[in-house]
Parts: structure tokens; sequence; C-alpha cells
């Protein structure tokens, strides 16, 4: 997961929350990333470990994560158009169907 991933999914979804069967681990702290501000050392909260011990045993050993590739980029860069002309094409869709409809009867 990217940075911009990872602030995109938390400003969304919110920080993790630690369950078991739906309910919250008491005295948990459920902050991601915490850091130490007079050494600047950062860990992993251990509300997250768990998931990044999982995700990382998904990947072969020394191989980093790769980027996106191009099309998921140019996709995730021009979205908010992609979302307009959708909205568009859809309310075209439905004058268009309504206007049709209006000639028939």
């Amino acid at each position: 997961m990217t940075e911009q991933d990872a602030f995109f999914t938390h400003t969304i979804v919110g920080a993790p929350l630690s369950v078991v069967l739906g309910r919250r681990v008491p005295g948990q702290n459920a902050s991601g990333l915490e850091v130490d501000a007079q050494t600047g050392d950062a860990r992993l909260s251990p509300a997250w470990q768990p998931w990044a011990i999982q995700r990382l045993s998904e990947w072969p050993v020394g191989v980093p994560m790769q980027r996106p590739g191009r099309w998921r980029r140019a996709l995730e860069r021009h979205a908010l158009l992609i979302a307009g002309v959708g909205l568009v094409a859809l309310v075209a869709g439905v004058v268009t169907v309504v206007l049709a409809g209006s000639r028939l009867w």
C-alpha cells in the first residue's frame, strides 16, 4: 500500500478497529502508525500489526511492493472526470427515453 493509498483509506474508512466477533477489543489503541517525537522512530500500533504480518506474508521475501500500473494511475488521476462523463451520459439517456416515450403516447 502506498502512502497515498493509506491516506485515502484512512480518510474514507477511518482508523482500524480491532474486533473479536464484531466487538471492540478493550484497551487497544486504534492509531495506525505511532511515531516517537524524540527519536523519530515509527512503528505500527498493535491494532495494525496482525494485518501487516498477514499482508506481507503474501509477498515473496525481498520483493518490494510495485507501483500501480499505468492504467490504474491514469484511472485514479482522472476518476472525477470519468464519473462526470458517466453522470452526463446517464442524464442524457434518461432525457432521451423520456422524450421518446412522450412522442409515442
